[in-house]
């Protein structure tokens, strides 16, 4: 697997509005097209890479693509796939162009194929 760079990290919020309105008016952020995945949030465009806020008030149990995680760019997604399969890692995997796994110790990680 190669990792090409950080894409995104994102974070849970209680208030998307609230959130909303420190991100943007207080950091200057700027909003970018996020598309519905049903529950409440919001993307910014960060450099080179991005920051998401997802609206919930509690976290779901095995791998939550909808809570805190960071998401790596890898130059082969397939490859990463095959990789991961190969370890024996626990995968969430919709297959598109997004995956998520789970490090030693818990944490969410997204992978995600080149952005075209």
């Amino acid at each position: 697997m190669r990792p090409v760079q950080l894409h995104h990290t994102s974070i849970r919020v209680a208030d998307i509005a609230r959130s909303r309105a420190f991100y943007e008016r207080f950091l200057g952020l700027t909003n970018i097209e996020r598309p519905n995945f049903g529950f409440p949030g919001n993307w910014y465009a960060l450099g080179a890479g991005q920051l998401h806020l997802i609206e919930a008030q509690s976290m779901g149990s095995g791998i939550d693509p909808s809570g805190p995680h960071f998401a790596i760019e890898v130059v082969d997604l397939d490859a990463a796939r095959r990789d991961i399969a190969a370890a024996g890692l626990e995968v969430l995997d919709p297959g598109g162009n997004q995956l998520w796994i789970r490090d030693p110790d818990g944490y969410t990680v997204e992978l995600t194929g080149p952005q075209r």
